[in-house]
């Protein structure tokens, strides 16, 4: 449990963070204009909401050195919390730390804090119902749920002390990334000694 001398509420907007997205670079035609997409492996992953959800397992889009150049206001470098803002409205995930440029894909906007722990706790409140309420209070559209960044910037949420998280939440998904990364170590064997007796 958290006390109250150990948290408290403000603003996102007021705390020391990146929060940006795909059309942070430029309008739609100048987008359309400047970035290339690939099937195939090239510069950097351009990171889809799908990809995150998929863990990377699957068809990833990329994009080429000019595009990641031009999109220096999406750059991805690991430890972000990833939130899609249209349609699938909520879905919360940290970017992976990989050795590959990325930028995030659209729809979707990321936060960025130079203090790991902040990112740590943002990740488990967006994805707790208190956070997700959160979410789904600046949520509008019938056909297309979406959100801005503008409405997500003024909400206001608590804050805990960096000592709290580094004692309750940053163990815990250090824990799940060493189970994750082990888990992924498994299924490259698995896949080697099937393609090998196979």
């Amino acid at each position: 449990m958290i006390n109250e001398k150990e948290y408290e509420v403000t603003q996102i907007g007021n705390l020391d963070l990146i929060v940006s997205d795909h059309v942070a670079n430029g309008s739609f035609k100048s987008l359309k204009d400047s970035v290339k997409y690939f099937d195939e492996p090239n510069f950097a992953i351009f990171l889809r909401n799908i990809d995150l959800k998929n863990r990377l397992d699957g068809n990833l889009k990329y994009i080429d050195e000019t595009s990641y150049n031009f999109l220096k206001k999406s750059h991805l470098f690991g430890g972000e919390v990833v939130i899609s803002n249209v349609a699938d409205v909520g879905s919360v995930h940290r970017v992976p730390r990989l050795k590959h440029p990325m930028v995030v894909g659209n729809n979707q906007i990321f936060i960025r804090s130079k203090n790991q722990s902040m990112n740590d706790y943002l990740f488990i409140f967006f994805n707790s119902k208190w956070g997700q309420h959160a979410i789904h209070s600046i949520t509008s559209g019938s056909a297309q749920q979406k959100f801005n960044k503008t409405d997500f910037k003024k909400l206001n949420i608590p804050i805990p002390t960096d000592n709290w998280v580094d004692n309750h939440i940053s163990p815990f998904l250090k824990m799940t990334d060493l189970n994750k990364a082990e888990t992924r170590l498994l299924k490259r064997i698995k896949s080697s000694l099937l393609n090998k007796y196979f």
